[in-house]
């Protein structure tokens, strides 16, 4: 487990969406301040806007790599980012143990509700209990920090390494 992983449960468990507690994890690393990795990440969490689509863990994973590799002053970047992503989705599917990238398909495989809509469910104890999503997120910010660690080719100067 990593540094970051530790911080994104911790983050998780504080009340912030699991795509905010990946982002927020790799604040300092990326040169963001807190408030701006939570901002940044908001809208992805419960399967971006709780449509229960896209894992929030999986759009934070994908924000952070992004922040670490794109090159927006290359036209030819896309290609090379989407490979990149396409790599991260693999690793998740296959160690987020529901082998899926899909929000509902995670819960519904822990046994969680499914549910969308715009309200958000209160931080229970019975929540905690029923829900993949505190390991995730901890699963999904030590993946980056894998990935990162093994593709250290293509950063770019936004990413420091920890002290």
């Amino acid at each position: 487990m990593s540094k970051q992983g530790d911080a994104a449960y911790g983050y998780f468990l504080k009340g912030y969406n699991c795509s905010q507690s990946v982002v927020a994890a790799f604040a300092p690393q990326l040169g963001l301040t807190e408030e701006m990795a939570l901002r940044l990440s908001s809208g992805f969490g419960a399967g971006i806007g709780r449509m229960r689509e896209v894992c929030g863990v999986f759009c934070g994973m994908v924000t952070v790599l992004s922040l670490v590799y794109a090159d927006p002053a290359d036209p030819q970047d896309k290609s090379r980012m989407y490979a990149l992503v396409q790599q991260a989705a693999e690793l998740y599917r296959s160690r987020n143990g529901g082998g899926s990238i899909v929000c509902r398909e995670l819960l519904a495989k822990a046994g969680a509700k499914t549910t969308t809509g715009t309200a958000a469910e209160a931080r229970t104890e019975d929540y905690y209990k029923k829900r993949p999503c505190p390991e995730l997120v901890r699963l999904g910010a030590d993946l980056c920090r894998e990935f990162i660690a093994a593709h250290p080719e293509g950063r770019h100067g936004i990413y420091r390494e920890e002290d």
